[in-house]
């Protein structure tokens, strides 16, 4: 079981432009990690590099189990829903979502009562058997983060998940991840600091992570954010970090 994400020192240069410097963070089990910052920041370069994207194994990246032994093949124990989605469009709902799980050979009845479970949650029960390119951009999202959370595993990264999103699904899904923090991890990046605010979680589940022009600013719960920066709302600390530069 995929426990622990160990980054140590991890850079990254695309050209003249450094995307990551020097980046070290560890993501643990049961927790929700809020990753924030602009548009090039450096968010979702971090994810695919522990994600493996590249495809090059990454020496800064190690993988751990529950007794700390590195584990070196931990693709099927992470899932990903991307701003981008990039899906199937000639199959139906219910055909590209058994791809996915056949993909992961995790194709069983009780992954299908699970993917059944999300669809009547994301109100896409009625669409199953519709072709994905009739549906609508906030439809195609929720399919793609169906496909993702459907598989169960130990960390599933989300880029961008509540955008094209209506205000229910929002809910459901900020929802959904709670209730499964027992099982899982999830990394979440996200411009919509304002979803951040009401999350009803304890302040030990929650972790967020500031990035600015490839550095990591800050990582720690949301009262450590507050008492650092003297604010008290993430958006005011968010500002603190980008506007002054203070890390």
């Amino acid at each position: 079981m995929l426990e622990s994400i160990k980054v140590v020192s991890l850079s990254k240069q695309f050209g003249s432009v450094s995307a990551l410097n020097e980046v070290s963070i560890e993501f643990k089990k049961n927790k929700i990690y809020a990753i924030l910052g602009h548009n090039g920041a450096g968010k979702t370069t971090l994810i695919k590099e522990i994600l493996g994207l590249n495809n090059q194994v990454n020496s800064s990246i190690n993988f751990y189990d529950g007794g700390r032994n590195i584990i070196h093949s931990p693709k099927y124990m992470m899932s990903f829903s991307p701003e981008k989605y990039i899906l199937l469009e000639d199959l139906t709902v219910i055909e590209y979502l058994t791809f996915v799980s056949k993909l992961y050979n995790k194709f069983n009845n009780e992954l299908k009562q699970k993917m059944h479970n999300l669809l009547k949650l994301f109100d896409l029960w009625d669409y199953k058997n519709k072709f994905i390119f009739t549906l609508s951009n906030g439809m195609k999202k929720k399919v793609a983060h169906i496909a993702a959370l459907e598989l169960n595993t130990e960390f599933t990264f989300l880029d961008e998940p509540f955008s094209a999103l209506d205000p229910v699904s929002i809910f459901n899904l900020k929802k959904y991840l709670i209730n499964n923090l027992n099982e899982n991890s999830f990394v979440i990046c996200t411009h919509q600091l304002d979803l951040l605010k009401n999350l009803d979680i304890g302040e030990d589940k929650l972790e967020l992570v500031l990035f600015n022009k490839g550095n990591l600013v800050f990582k720690g719960t949301r009262n450590e954010l507050f008492c650092k920066t003297k604010s008290k709302s993430i958006e005011d600390a968010y500002l603190y970090y980008y506007s002054n530069k203070q890390y």
